[in-house]
C-alpha cells in the first residue's frame, strides 16, 4: 500500500509518501517553490516530487490523508483536493483527519517509545463547534500512546468567530507568542526571534503588567488572555505606509466592534457565561516596528516576560500529560515544540525518562503525520521505522550536481576533491565560511548538516561577519552548533541526554563562552545538535576530521538561505544562493567551487 500525506490549506503546505516496502520520503511546498511557508498553495510540487523519488505513479496511490483546518463547511478539504488535483487520483481512497491527530501521529509514530504521553499545542487547529453551537478552535491536545495506538485524553477549546481569526476571550500559549511576537515587530512565523531576544530582558514588565494578565489555570488546563492593547500601534504611526495604516487601523476597530457585540448579544466569554480574564494585557508602548536593531529595553522585558509565561505553561501542561496518562516518556509536536530553551525545562523538570520532539513540529510535518497516521491508524499496520534523523528530502546525483554548475560555469570555478571531508574542514580551519550540500535535505524548520552554512565557532567576530555578509540578519539573533556527540559534554552542561538533541531543538549552559563565542548567546546558552555516525554520515565525518586539525569537536551551523528565504533545496538552489551572498565557498557533493 501506497500512502500520501498531504497539507493541501493553511501554512506550511507540502507532502510525504510511505511505499508499500516501507520507503519514506517528504518535503515542504517552500523548498520547492521558493515561497517562504507557501500560504495557501497546494503542493503540486510536493506531490510530484515525492512520486519521481520512488518512480510511482498518480495510479500507484492507494490511500490520501488529509488535516482539517477550521470548520470543515468552510474549508472542505476534499473538495478542494478534487479541485487541485483532478482526476489525478480518482481510484485512491481519500481520509479526512483532525489537525492535532496529524500532529501527534508525527512525533508518536516514528518515536523510540512503544508508550508514550504526547502533547500537540500550536497557534490553532481544527474549529469545532461545542455543543452550545460555539465556533471554538482547538490549541492544546494531549494523547496517550501505546504500540499502534493513539488515544486523545484532552483537547482545549478558545471561543472564536468563524469568519475572523478573533479569539472572544482567550487562547493557547501558542497564540499569545505569536501576538507578542506581533508586538516586538517581528512579522509571521518569527517567534523564534522572540525566544532569541528574551535573554537580554529583566522581569519588569510583570510589574506593569502582571503574571496573573498573561494566563490562567481552569479546571486543569491553561488559558492565556486573547486581549492585548497598546496605546498606539505601528500602523497608525508615521513609519508604516499609509495604505497600511490604513487597512490595519480600519481592520483593528472592525475587529474590537465586532468582539464586543458578539459578546453583547451571545452572553458568552470563554465559558459561556462569564469571562476568564476581567481586564486586557495592556502595554504602554505602541506596538514596535521593523527593525533589525536590538530593541529598547521595554521591548526586551516583553519578551523575557512572554517567554517566562511560555515556559510556564508549557511545564504545566507536561505535568497534566504526565498526570493523565502515567506514561514514562513524552512526545511533543506543534509549533511551541519549535521553542527550544522551554524545551530544556521539560526536560529537566517534569519528571519523564525520555523526551522527543518531531523535528518537523510545525506544520511542516503535518504530511508525514497524515501518512502515518494512515498506515497505522487507518489501516492498523503495525509501526516499522525509528526517525533517527531527518534527512526525508531526497538524493540528487552527480549528474544532477554537474548539471546544475554547467549552467552558470562561466562565473565560478569548479574543483572535485579526492577527499571533500578533508579539503572542507581545511577550509573551515581557515576561518572560511562555505556552504554545505550533501545528501537528502532536512525535514522541518532546521538546517542539520545537510543544507547548512558552516563556519568555525571559536573567533569572536564570526556571528557579525555571518550576519552582514551572508544571512543578512539581526546581530543579536544567536547561532546554533552541532558537536560530536561523544563530547558535547566537554562544552555543554546537559544534564540529562534527549531524543531532541539531534534535531537542535533544545538549549545547553555554555560551560566556557569565550572559547566558542560565536555560538554562546547573551546568557551563555547555545542551541545544540548532537552528532553521531550512525545518524548524520558525512557531517559527523567532517566535524571529526575539523576536530582533528583543531581539537575543537564542534562548529557553528545555520541554515543554507538569505534572510527571509526557504531553505535551500536542490544543486541550483545551493548555487544561486552562493552567487547572491558572500559565502567564500561552496561544498556541493565532492565540489569545490568558488566565485570567479
Amino acid at each position: 500500500m501506497n500512502i500520501l500525506g498531504l497539507k493541501i490549506a493553511g501554512h506550511d503546505t507540502g507532502a510525504a509518501l510511505i511505499t508499500t516496502n516501507q520507503k519514506i520520503v517528504a518535503i515542504a511546498e517552500e523548498r520547492l517553490n521558493r515561497v517562504k511557508h507557501s500560504p495557501n498553495m497546494f503542493p503540486h510540487l510536493s506531490i510530484d516530487y515525492c512520486l519521481k523519488t520512488f518512480g510511482l505513479t498518480d495510479k500507484d496511490i492507494d490511500l490520501i490523508v488529509i488535516d482539517q483546518i477550521h470548520l470543515p463547511e468552510m474549508v472542505p478539504m476534499k473538495e478542494i483536493l478534487k479541485k487541485e488535483a483532478g482526476d489525478r487520483f480518482a481510484h485512491a481512497e481519500v481520509e479526512v483527519i483532525n489537525h492535532h491527530d496529524a500532529h501527534a501521529a508525527s512525533a508518536f509514530f516514528c518515536c523510540p517509545y512503544d508508550e508514550a504521553a504526547v502533547i500537540v499545542y500550536d497557534g490553532s487547529g481544527e474549529m469545532f463547534k461545542t455543543p452550545l453551537g460555539v465556533p471554538a478552535i482547538e490549541t492544546e491536545t494531549i494523547y496517550y500512546g501505546k504500540g499502534n495506538t493513539l488515544i486523545e485524553t484532552e483537547k482545549t477549546l478558545h471561543p472564536r468567530l468563524p469568519t475572523t481569526k478573533l479569539f472572544l476571550n482567550t487562547f493557547g500559549v501558542g497564540r499569545l507568542y505569536a501576538a507578542i511576537t506581533y508586538y516586538l515587530g517581528f512579522g509571521p512565523y518569527e517567534e523564534g526571534k522572540t525566544m532569541g531576544l528574551a535573554p537580554y530582558g529583566k522581569p519588569g514588565t510583570f510589574e506593569e503588567v502582571p503574571e496573573e494578565l498573561w494566563w490562567k489555570k481552569w479546571r486543569g488546563a491553561y488559558y492565556c488572555n486573547a486581549h492585548l492593547r497598546f496605546p498606539k500601534s505601528f500602523v497608525d504611526s508615521d513609519r508604516a505606509p499609509l495604505v497600511d495604516r490604513i487597512r490595519f487601523g480600519i481592520k483593528a476597530r472592525i475587529y474590537q466592534w465586532l468582539i464586543r457585540i458578539t459578546k453583547k448579544l451571545t452572553g458568552f466569554g470563554a465559558f459561556g457565561g462569564g469571562e476568564l480574564f476581567k481586564e486586557p494585557l495592556t502595554f504602554s508602548k505602541p506596538m514596535r516596528g521593523r527593525d533589525t536593531k536590538l530593541p529598547d529595553e521595554y521591548y526586551t522585558d516583553v519578551a523575557f516576560a512572554v517567554q517566562d509565561v511560555l515556559e510556564t505553561v508549557v511545564k504545566g501542561w507536561a505535568h497534566r500529560a504526565k498526570l493523565l496518562t502515567r506514561a514514562p516518556n513524552l512526545c511533543i509536536a506543534g509549533g511551541v515544540g519549535l521553542n527550544s530553551v522551554a524545551n530544556k525545562k521539560i526536560f529537566d523538570e517534569c519528571g519523564f525518562d525520555d523526551v522527543w520532539i518531531q523535528p518537523g513540529c510545525s506544520d511542516t510535518g503535518i504530511p508525514l503525520g497524515c501518512a502515518l497516521y494512515g498506515l497505522h491508524v487507518v489501516k492498523e499496520k503495525p509501526r516499522f521505522w525509528t526517525m533517527n534523523h531527518a534527512y526525508m528530502g531526497r538524493e540528487y546525483t552527480e549528474d544532477e550536481m554537474e548539471e546544475a554548475i554547467e549552467a552558470v560555469r562561466e562565473k565560478i570555478t569548479v574543483k572535485k576533491a579526492n577527499d571533500i571531508v578533508k579539503d572542507a574542514a581545511k577550509l573551515l580551519a581557515d576561518q572560511k565560511i562555505i556552504g554545505w550540500f550533501q545528501g537528502g535535505s532536512e525535514y522541518g524548520p532546521r538546517a542539520l548538516g545537510n543544507r547548512s552554512i558552516l563556519v568555525d565557532a571559536r573567533g569572536k567576530d564570526k556571528k557579525d561577519i555571518l550576519n552582514n555578509r551572508v544571512k543578512h540578519r539581526e546581530n543579536w539573533r544567536p547561532f546554533a552548533a552541532s558537536v560530536l556527540k561523544d563530547r558535547v559534554e566537554d562544552y555543554f552542561t546537559v544534564p540529562k541526554e534527549a531524543g531532541g538533541n539531534p534535531f537542535m531543538l533544545l538549549v545547553a549552559d555554555v560551560i566556557n563562552p569565550e572559547e566558542i563565542p560565536s555560538v554562546s548567546h547573551v546568557d551563555d546558552t547555545c542551541r545544540i545538535q548532537t552528532v553521531t555516525k550512525e545518524g548524520n554520515g558525512i557531517y559527523y565525518d567532517l566535524i571529526k576530521a575539523f576536530d582533528d586539525i583543531t581539537g575543537m569537536p564542534l562548529i557553528l551551523n545555520t541554515s543554507f538561505n538569505d534572510a527571509g528565504e526557504p531553505i535551500i533545496e536542490s544543486p541550483e538552489d545551493a548555487l544561486r544562493s552562493f552567487l547572491g551572498t558572500d559565502l567564500d565557498y561552496l561544498i556541493v557533493g565532492p565540489y569545490i567551487i568558488e566565485k570567479k
